[in-house]
């Protein structure tokens, strides 16, 4: 530091400096002869002739009077001190939701992490506020000891890039920030620094542990396999280039594609709002509200379609198959004889209520028939009930009660069934359509009617059933894919 001022008074000698950074003032004081008689006045007079006096630390300049009143001097008394310049805040992005970030999991404290929901992004909603970009401030400008203004920077606009999928407006009533609303239903992801709301969830590779379980809120696209184990929901379309491996459960509100092989299990399910098309299927079970499309072969599944089930180049072996405007079929059945079921329905019986009805009947049935098996010649002689010992006419009491009651239940859950198929009448066009062949073991069914193959039946040919839904009948045959 360099004595910026220097002056000898009756009681003292006083220098002062500044330092480097011209934001302090320093003063060394000699004590004189004459020390007892120094005045407070005197110093401040001194230190005002370079520096303004609201910089002025009074405390400081009281304490070296009262130590100089006693003989005692200082070496570097801080006398005086500027205002530091306050250098404007950058604008910054803050983001209020989760971005795309593959790979990475978010809570790194659990002791153990569920690597089938790792919650890699968040759905975003059109309109949903996705971020803020706070603008860059003035900042303050400072003053030296001496008074002069020290200029400070302004701080750096966040420079952020987006494109038209995300929306900036700005509050009239807000001055800090600019708000960022998504204009797509998606999520966000980085490309790069530039900022943008996907509307198709891309999986570059298998969907595994790397990514988990999807529920994406538009599009779902998987260029490798869906592994084992890991289920996608979608509000939009599901397509998966590759195959499906087993317990997986697909949910879509629109349709679902898979090129290559969709293999189920009992714990796999496929539902979609609109068409369902696959290479080669076996042991899935499917609710689809559009068409099912089979590229080569469907083995063991259950398909129930609220349209048509078409498979002109396919193979159809074993499980079932519900339909409401047709079945179109290159083969059904095979060389043993294995049972395939081919159902037409109309739109009541082709949805899960019904579904979950006809199961309960089936079991009813099964319930009763076991029942007449243990009461045996008792149920059309109940007049010979009384005549038998205490223990077994209690028990055979007992289980003919059971028995009303469950053919009661049964009745009024097929009255339930009587309904349901009367509530909506069959396409009026719905047939069966085999372009090849019908194995033996072919089953078609609809209503009360049902056609069971003994023999093999060479296409192409068309099954229909009459009005009433009572009986089949063979029809020329007529192209269900040009309807």
């Amino acid at each position: 530091m360099k004595v910026a001022h220097r002056a000898e008074k009756d009681a003292f000698i006083v220098e002062l400096s500044i330092s480097d950074d011209r934001l302090k003032l320093f003063a060394h004081i000699t004590p004189k002869a004459d020390f007892k008689a120094a005045r407070e006045e005197d110093l401040l007079k001194e230190i005002s002739a370079i520096t303004p006096s609201d910089l002025i630390d009074r405390m400081v300049v009281w304490d070296i009077i009262t130590e100089l009143r006693q003989g005692k001097g200082c070496e570097s008394r801080r006398v005086a001190k500027g205002v530091s310049p306050v250098p404007g805040k950058d604008g910054k992005l803050v983001w209020l939701v989760r971005r795309f970030s593959p790979g990475k999991i978010e809570d790194t404290e659990r002791e153990f992490v569920d690597f089938f929901t790792l919650g890699l992004f968040e759905n975003i909603a059109k309109g949903r506020e996705v971020a803020r970009i706070y603008k860059p401030t003035q900042g303050l400008a400072g003053r030296d000891v001496v008074g002069k203004l020290i200029p400070t920077r302004t701080g750096r606009p966040a420079g952020t890039r987006f494109d038209k999928t995300i929306e900036a407006r700005v509050d009239d009533d807000q001055e800090a920030y600019t708000t960022l609303l998504a204009a797509i239903d998606g999520y966000v992801h980085d490309e790069g620094g530039k900022f943008t709301i996907r509307d198709v969830l891309n999986v570059s590779g298998n969907l595994d542990y790397g990514m988990g379980h999807v529920d994406f809120i538009g599009n779902v696209r998987v260029v490798g396999d869906i592994q084992k184990g890991f289920n996608v929901k979608a509000r939009g379309s599901i397509e998966v280039l590759g195959s499906v491996l087993g317990e997986n459960v697909l949910t879509s509100e629109s349709s679902i594609s898979i090129k290559g092989f969709h293999y189920g299990g009992p714990g796999s399910f496929l539902s979609a709002k609109g068409d369902y098309s696959v290479d080669t299927a076996e042991k899935i079970s499917t609710e689809v509200g559009g068409n099912i499309l089979v590229g080569r072969e469907a083995r063991d599944c259950s398909l129930h379609s609220s349209s048509a089930v078409i498979a002109t180049r396919a193979a159809i072996i074993g499980g079932s198959v519900w339909c409401v405007k047709g079945f179109e079929g290159r083969i059904v059945g095979n060389e043993i004889g294995v049972k395939t079921d081919i159902e037409l329905r109309n739109e009541l019986e082709v949805t899960r209520e019904y579904r979950k009805l006809s199961d309960n009947i089936q079991k009813h049935r099964a319930a009763a028939a076991a029942l007449e098996l243990h009461i045996g010649p008792y149920l059309k002689n109940r007049n010979r009930v009384p005549l038998l010992r205490n223990q077994f006419r209690d028990k055979m009491m007992m289980l003919l009660d059971k028995y009303d009651q469950v053919q009661k239940a049964l009745e009024h859950l097929e009255s339930l069934e009587k309904k349901m198929r009367e509530g909506k009448p069959l396409e009026l066009e719905a047939r069966i359509n085999v372009t090849e062949k019908a194995h033996a073991g072919a089953v078609f069914r609809t209503g009360d009617a049902m056609l069971e193959l003994k023999d093999p039946v060479q296409g192409p040919a068309s099954f229909k059933p009459t009005d009433d839904r009572k009986a089949w009948s063979t029809v020329p045959y007529q192209d269900l894919t040009k309807e």
